[in-house]
């Protein structure tokens, strides 16, 4: 005798692991990667207000390609659903700036909006860096989720939920590749 039957309308995770040792990934590498990007201007979006102008167009090398397949094939064994890269970028953060609140939904273009979204940190400093959640869950309002950044850790989540990158305190800059996938 069944008593409720249960519909979820929404499922939003947050998955952390580090990057498998394994994987034969050079860091520094990708950090010139982004660097040369970053010094070059190579950025997505110049507007001021956009959280964008902290993305840079990164060159399609052998590290990066090799993150993204890692990411797309353990989410598929876990989901039993295949992540489609839409998007990668490296993300600069230098001292004192930090990224704001926002998501990876486009809301004028809901059918080619990424479903997830993927975070590898490349290199922090030793003065702690989060990167934080904000989420509803029905009438709690505004809850947060705090995850430190630490190097060579993946961290996917929805891209529908609302993040941000806290303030750099450190000298150096912080380093992480971004990408985004649709679920196939």
């Amino acid at each position: 005798m069944t008593i409720f039957n249960k519909v979820s309308l929404v499922d939003q995770n947050i998955l952390t692991n580090t990057v498998s040792k394994i994987l034969p990934i050079n860091y520094d590498k990708i950090n010139i990667n982004i660097l040369e990007n970053f010094y070059y201007n190579n950025v997505q979006n110049k507007n001021e207000d956009s959280y964008l102008k902290y993305y840079y167009n990164i060159d399609h090398e052998k590290n990066v390609i090799w993150l993204g397949d890692y990411i797309r094939d353990h989410y598929r064994l876990k989901f039993n659903k295949t992540p489609l890269l839409l998007f990668k970028a490296g993300i600069v953060i230098t001292q004192g700036d930090q990224i704001n609140y926002h998501q990876h939904i486009d809301e004028y273009n809901l059918e080619n909006s990424p479903d997830i979204s993927a975070i590898v940190v490349s290199k922090v400093g030793d003065k702690p860096n989060y990167i934080e959640f904000e989420y509803d869950q029905g009438r709690k309002k505004h809850m947060k989720y705090r995850k430190l950044l630490n190097q060579k850790e993946l961290i996917i989540f929805n891209s529908e939920i609302k993040h941000c990158i806290t303030k750099n305190y450190n000298h150096e800059p912080t380093l992480l590749l971004s990408f985004k996938f649709q679920l196939v």
